[in-house]
């Protein structure tokens, strides 16, 4: 989940009024109390159109999921969103905010030149058949 502590240092070196600064780490720790696990929601696929709210597509995931959860919009960029369970609080962070997973292509084989285009593999790339000897496939 969200490091709270991190997020409050942040608020206290973005805004200068030091009595607003407070007041949201207050916020934020009185937020912490109520859900037991917390995220920062500050990317923009979560966000709708207006950066005020969360998307619709968030929005019926998290209805979708039967578990409560709930949302406290904080300054103009960053908002919270709470779970009661952290089954679904793991699978919001999975769903939402999960790595991409990089592929790397075939080795640079294919030719992207609209002349000469291939999706063939090349000769380094060919993969050996496997061999049957005695009913066990051998590589």
């Amino acid at each position: 989940m969200t490091n709270l502590d991190e997020l409050k240092n942040v608020i206290a070196q973005t805004w200068r009024d030091e009595e607003m600064a407070s007041s949201a780490c207050h916020g934020v720790d009185a937020y912490s109390k109520l859900w037991p696990y917390v995220f920062m929601v500050n990317d923009w696929r979560v966000w709708d159109e207006s950066g005020r709210g969360l998307s619709r597509d968030v929005l019926s995931w998290l209805e979708g999921q039967g578990s409560a959860w709930d949302f406290y919009h904080l300054m103009e960029e960053w908002g919270l969103v709470g779970f009661a369970d952290l089954r679904t609080a793991t699978r919001f962070r999975q769903r939402w905010f999960g790595a991409v997973e990089v592929v790397s292509s075939s080795g640079g084989t294919w030719n992207p030149h609209p002349l000469n285009t291939s999706f063939a593999p090349g000769p380094m790339d060919e993969v050996p058949m496997p061999v049957r000897r005695g009913g066990r496939t051998i590589r």
